[in-house]
């Protein structure tokens, strides 16, 4: 997984809102079965992957940590953040809703009460950072710089892409350009009608420092608009040649007999 080393994420592993204060904060808790997407956060929603029933065995955890250290250091980690995302019973019982199913039922009979489940995670909260796998040593990750630490150091177009639609990856440029050009326009009304006026003065002074600076300007924001209009057609471009090569690449891994695609394929990866 991509770590933000470059003061794009709080290294601090407690960087962790409860259930509840996620509601609070306006994100919808959206539950995932990819332990990558595991609190990474976009906007109004957060990813959280629920506790397999599996981790709830203590006979399983020692046989982890005989066999396999790094996978042991990594459930270690994944079980320490739910400390934090559970902190109160009402996060608890948020937990437990069928709709989110974050922590698995074993006996409907008798269930695990909110006492039981602070008693299994309190263990992992006392191991240190070089205990668990390095993700864990981060809280909360934001998906967008995320996405762009894969373009860096994954080679990848995307780390998860959200948008299923051109048109809704596009508009997220398209709107920034839209209010920065009004601005410009302002700016250069105002700056037609100083023109205007100097018209019936005589050119000199001020006002020909400020029909310098007007003529000026009006290029650069000519030149400004044609380099935005030509990144924007270059980014059309690059999408339409990838989403082209990843279609024929497809094509050809199925003439591959026996070939099955994996759930990371099933995408392009541009938006």
């Amino acid at each position: 997984m991509v770590q933000s080393q470059l003061g794009l994420a709080t290294p601090d592993h407690a960087h962790i809102s409860a259930l509840h204060h996620q509601t609070a904060r306006g994100r919808e808790v959206v539950v995932v079965m990819n332990p990558n997407l595991h609190l990474v956060w976009y906007y109004d929603r957060i990813f959280i992957q629920p506790i397999p029933r599996y981790l709830l065995s203590e006979a399983f955890w020692k046989f982890l940590q005989r066999q396999d250290k790094a996978l042991w250091q990594a459930c270690a980690g994944f079980i320490r953040t739910y400390w934090y995302l559970i902190k109160y019973e009402i996060d608890f019982q948020k937990a437990l809703d069928p709709a989110l199913g974050l922590i698995p039922v074993v006996d409907k009979q008798n269930p695990m009460t909110f006492e039981e489940f602070v008693q299994f995670v309190r263990p992992f909260t006392k191991l240190g950072d070089d205990c668990v796998s390095k993700r864990f040593t981060f809280g909360e990750l934001r998906l967008s710089r995320l996405n762009i630490l894969a373009r860096i150091f994954l080679g990848k177009m995307t780390y998860h892409h959200i948008h299923a639609q051109w048109n809704e990856y596009l508009g997220k440029f398209l709107a920034p350009f839209i209010a920065l050009f009004a601005l410009l326009s302002a700016v250069l009304s105002a700056m037609q009608v100083g023109l205007a006026t100097a018209v019936v003065t005589t050119e000199s002074g001020s006002w020909h420092f400020f029909s310098t600076v007007s003529r000026w300007f009006a290029v650069v924001i000519i030149i400004l608009v044609l380099l935005a209009l030509i990144s924007y057609l270059v980014l059309v471009i690059i999408m339409m040649v990838h989403d082209f090569y990843f279609a024929k690449k497809m094509e050809q891994r199925k003439r591959i007999p026996g070939f099955k695609h994996k759930i990371s394929e099933m995408r392009s990866g541009v938006v």
